[in-house]
């Protein structure tokens, strides 16, 4: 038998949560990750990395991706396996991700110059999550993946 490649997985759930662009729906999705984590018995800081981390990510979403329609939602997709939780927030697209920030590290120094104090949250969510990658949606809007891997 064949123990490599991509085969689906026996003991793989998949939730999915399609939330509208206000802030505040960031919440639903932090909570519903943290219940599955802790179901899947990840320690509790590495809980509250992973809500802050899905916290950015459905927030950038909501202000960047679906500029605020509360009439477009924000996919969120928990696939929980029995080593990793991986998390999928996928927006509508009506504005692609800056490039420049997917990898940059912000500094302190141009965050205090500029009025738009942003760039943070990737960096936040690459500093705490396992595996970060950004992807276009199959909506064709931004996608970014998460990986949490259990210890």
């Amino acid at each position: 038998m064949n123990q490599h490649g991509p085969q689906p997985d026996a003991h793989e759930r998949i939730i999915e949560l399609r939330l509208p662009s206000k802030l505040g729906y960031e919440r639903v999705a932090m909570d519903m990750a943290s219940s599955v984590a802790r179901r899947m018995g990840f320690a509790s800081e590495r809980i509250d990395s992973l809500k802050t981390a899905i916290s950015e990510a459905v927030t950038n979403a909501i202000e960047h991706g679906n500029e605020y329609d509360a009439a477009v939602k924000v996919v969120v997709l928990l696939t929980a396996r029995d080593d990793e939780l991986i998390v999928s927030v996928a927006d509508q697209g009506r504005k692609p991700l800056d490039q420049k920030c997917m990898g940059a590290t912000p500094s302190i120094e141009d965050a205090l110059q500029r009025d738009d104090k942003g760039g943070w949250g990737i960096w936040l969510i690459r500093e705490l999550m396992d595996e970060v990658e950004f992807t276009t949606a199959p909506s064709g809007g931004n996608q970014i993946r998460m990986v949490i891997h259990l210890e």
